[in-house]
């Protein structure tokens, strides 16, 4: 979407996302012609792929004219000086309102936000060593906003590159920063449970990929919880010496089985089942077997 269009980069990138769960529902009705209608809209969130530099990382969502050339006007911008919005030239770090680029985050943190196809954004930016220390960058200069939706996946994005042990580190950081007990103990407005259902999934040990039938694991913090689904079956997850010390995965299990990948499917415990964890206060190399799927791949 141009500039014309208010929202435009936050629009472009999650309609992106919604065209392409179209095409999987239009795949599993058999209409292959609008499937792939909709798997080609899917990719229209690299229309707005421009290779400008930021941090010493190249590639970001940046706004485009009607026709098509690239916008580098001014948007209003917070200053906290002055206590006030004033007029200033659009950046990747440049936040806006309902009317701006993009809703109540940055391009630094919409550019990540390409839930389909991790695989193809990972390339985008450079492969796997780059996309590593762009999100080490992204999270440790507080680019991310864990009150925002927008950046709910980001941290589970280091499973995607093999890198599992990290998203173990950093959920079970983001847990103890950012919720407590108090009235206030959630960061920002819950949105009708999305904030707390963050913690519960993570609490568990994986985080679904909205939209899709994949889980990524990161840290449980619980030894044990059940869960009945709702055909009422059983879902049992354990996690041998889990503690604050031990936020690392040593080695796993899903229903009896060795699992060696930092992910599973609906389809494995729609039934009822088992996720056994042995944790370990180390990181470990247990991830070593097929990455999450993308689209691309």
């Amino acid at each position: 979407m141009s500039v014309d269009v208010e929202r435009s980069g936050s629009r472009t990138v999650e309609y992106a996302y919604n065209d392409w769960c179209l095409a999987q529902v239009a795949k599993g009705l058999g209409k292959d012609s609008i499937a792939q209608k909709y798997t080609k809209r899917s990719e229209n969130w690299t229309n707005l792929w421009r290779p400008i530099e930021d941090e010493g990382f190249t590639g970001f969502i940046m706004p485009r004219n009607a026709d098509g050339t690239w916008w580098d006007g001014e948007s209003y911008q917070w200053d906290p000086d002055l206590f006030t919005n004033v007029m200033r030239p659009f950046t990747v770090h440049s936040a806006g309102g309902w009317w701006e680029v993009f809703y109540e985050s940055k391009s630094w943190e919409y550019s990540l936000y390409v839930p389909h196809d991790v695989n193809k954004l990972i390339e985008k930016c450079g492969g796997k060593e780059t996309f590593s220390r762009r999100l080490d960058v992204f999270f440790g200069k507080e680019y991310f906003q864990m009150w925002n939706e927008p950046g709910f996946l980001s941290p589970s994005l280091y499973n995607y590159i093999g890198e599992q042990p990290k998203t173990a580190k950093l959920v079970r950081g983001l847990l103890a920063d950012h919720y407590d007990i108090t009235p206030d103990g959630c960061p920002g407005n819950d949105d009708s449970g999305s904030m707390a259902a963050w913690y519960c999934f993570h609490a568990m040990g994986f985080f679904p990929n909205a939209g899709q039938d994949l889980y990524l694991i990161s840290s449980p913090m619980f030894k044990k919880v059940t869960i009945t689904m709702d055909n009422g079956k059983q879902f049992t997850i354990t996690a041998k010496n889990a503690s604050e010390k031990n936020i690392y995965i040593k080695k796993a299990s899903l229903n009896g089985v060795p699992l060696n990948q930092s992910w599973f499917r609906h389809t494995d415990i729609m039934n009822g089942g088992t996720l056994d964890f042995e944790m370990s206060a180390k990181p470990a190399a247990w991830d070593t077997g097929a990455l999450p799927p993308s689209e691309s791949n």
